[in-house]
């Protein structure tokens, strides 16, 4: 697979997707080091890293950059690893085992926000002064789009840029509000509008004059990075510090938020493991009735929901990492139009990178909330790190475009790969007709028999909901919200299912824990049809008439009565927590 949103459109039978199963001997290895680096070494400074130590963060940056973790996707000339979107998820999931989510917080903006905007549409003159000394933690970047005024609607933004008389640098006038790596940056990605309508991207250096940090945010959580607002007062920046072209801002800051989107549905994909792991660790000891917690059902029940959590986050980390890096790897580095090329490419890839950054921030949140849970008061205490687990991953709902918004790309990139037959969406709704159930051909032995079916009727259903979304709403879908985001907790369900499935096919029959993978795949896809047709039923009522609705509905209740899907939940619970209990950690990462 190597189209964006394709899991929408492919049908059984056709395409496998890229899985951690996959990765080879050297991304194995990449992942083992980095995991033992993020747990010898930082984690036992964590409290330190919480103190807002500058000069510790700086030294471990340093580390990082030594090892090449903060130059894993930047090309070799520029001194970087020159790594593929998989192998910088791998990275970005061993870290959790750090347990700092300030670290990564620091790190994460750094390489991603801070450097991609300078790497993918800067000059070589910016790249070469640049990017070198970013990959080695000497200079640390920031990103500074948001305002006081404007958050989501980041374009909204009033921060302005005018050209001098001398028409050599550009005059800066605004504030932006917390920008991550604030106090300590060296470097500044910072955007203004020139002539009060051209969003256009800046560098600031350590040479800028009339650039101003305000004092440190008191936030919630991640009290170990910082985050300040910058004051811009006739901020002087030379015109050769321009990102691209002028009035090309919103590109800028858009395509590298798409894949900074991705790169944090791989953070906190690893920190939901690693969150499962820490109540795990306090469950065998403790200690209640003369049992371990380990040894009571509805606390097995909440570590076999982390598990599927955890498994079905890392499944679409990989697809989608997967499917990136088979749509660029037929462009070489040295092409001239290769950025252009490769941010196309993620673009294309808006809903898996919206996708995974919902659905896996959620997942590390409900882990850290069933993990504080099964502390009980120890949890609530500060003396116990899942307090500040749960303070720091609250801000992963927010990042990178809230959730919220995050949904609305879904939605609004599914109307446009529609309308514009990007994808192959009108022909397979014409194919349906009255159906539901799209064709599928599957031996009724087929040990998986119910699940294709299962997960072949959930995209039926999507289809033919965006169907009727359309020609009740036409173009004007994006404007509904209530069903915007109905519509996208469906297609983020579909790209569960679809994935976890092909994964579970794709193991070979001697895997060792196969009968367990099934398992989880047994229960995500009852679970997941769930949200599938409840949220479909909850449009339908909504957008279409009485009679419309009843038989269209009626249809559809046949379908699932056709196939009347189940699955023994607290069985396959019990399967996998017996798992997780034997292996003493996440247990489906080989």
């Amino acid at each position: 697979m190597k189209k964006g949103g394709a899991f929408l459109t492919t049908p059984f039978g056709v395409d496998e997707i890229f899985t951690r199963e996959k990765w080879s001997d050297d991304q194995n290895e990449f992942f083992e080091a980095i995991s033992d680096f993020a747990a010898e070494v930082i984690a036992p400074r964590v409290d330190d890293i919480e103190k807002l130590d500058e000069k510790l963060t700086r030294d471990l940056m340093s580390q990082m950059g030594e090892m090449g973790m903060l130059g894993m996707d930047v090309p070799e000339k520029y001194g970087g690893m020159g790594l593929d979107k998989t192998a910088a998820a791998l990275a970005l999931e061993a870290m959790g085992k750090s347990a700092s989510s300030s670290l990564m917080v620091t790190a994460t903006d750094h390489t991603g926000i801070g450097l991609l905007p300078i790497l993918w549409y800067g000059n070589e003159e910016q790249r070469e002064k640049y990017i070198p000394k970013m990959i080695t933690g000497e200079w640390m970047s920031s990103f500074a789009l948001t305002e006081p005024g404007a958050g989501s609607d980041a374009l909204n933004g009033t921060a302005s840029a005018k050209l001098n008389d001398e028409g050599t640098h550009y005059l800066l006038n605004g504030v932006k509000q917390f920008v991550t790596n604030g106090s300590w940056a060296d470097i500044g990605i910072v955007f203004a509008k020139v002539d009060g309508e051209k969003l256009t991207a800046f560098i600031l250096d350590q040479e800028t004059t009339g650039w101003e940090r305000g004092p440190e945010e008191h936030k919630l959580g991640i009290k170990g990075s910082s985050t300040t607002t910058y004051i811009l007062k006739d901020c002087k920046v030379p015109i050769e510090n321009v990102i691209g072209n002028v009035g090309q801002g919103p590109a800028v800051a858009f395509n590298c938020l798409y894949i900074g989107r991705l790169k944090l549905g791989a953070v906190t994909m690893g920190g939901a493991k690693q969150a499962m792991k820490t109540a795990l660790d306090y469950a065998k000891e403790r200690q209640q009735f003369a049992q371990p917690l380990t040894a009571f059902g509805m606390m097995q029940r909440k570590f076999a929901d982390m598990v599927i959590r955890c498994y079905e986050a890392d499944t679409i980390t990989y697809q989608s990492t997967g499917s990136i890096d088979a749509g660029t790897e037929k462009f070489p580095e040295d092409d001239p139009k290769y950025y252009d090329h490769l941010y196309a490419v993620i673009e294309d890839h808006a809903i898996e990178n919206s996708t995974n950054k919902i659905f896996s921030s959620e997942a590390l949140w409900t882990n850290a909330d069933d993990g504080l849970q099964i502390l009980g008061g120890y949890g609530f205490s500060e003396e116990y790190p899942f307090a500040r687990i749960l303070r720091d991953e609250r801000v992963n709902r927010i990042f990178e475009g809230t959730n919220e918004i995050n949904k609305l790309i879904i939605s609004g990139i599914a109307l446009k790969k529609a309308i514009l037959e990007e994808l192959p969406i009108r022909e397979q709704i014409l194919e349906l007709g009255e159906n539901w159930m799209p064709a599928v051909e599957v031996a009724d032995d087929h040990p998986a028999a119910q699940e294709i079916k299962a997960v072949e009727l959930g995209r039926g259903i999507v289809l033919k909901t965006l169907n009727e979304l359309i020609l009740k709403h036409g173009q004007d879908f994006k404007n509904t919200q209530f069903e915007i985001e109905a519509f996208a907790d469906m297609v983020i369900a579909q790209q569960v299912i679809f994935s976890v499935l092909r994964r579970y096919l794709q193991l070979d029959e001697s895997h060792p824990r196969r009968d367990v993978v099934g398992s989880v795949l047994r229960v995500s896809v009852l679970r997941n049809l769930e949200v599938i047709v409840s949220n479909a039923k909850k449009i339908m009522r909504h957008i279409l008439d009485e009679d419309d609705r009843d038989a269209k509905l009626g249809r559809l209740e046949e379908a699932l009565s056709q196939l009347a899907y189940h699955a023994d939940v607290i069985k396959e619970q019990e399967l996998v927590f017996q798992l997780l209990l034997k292996r003493g950690e996440y247990p489906l990462n080989d």
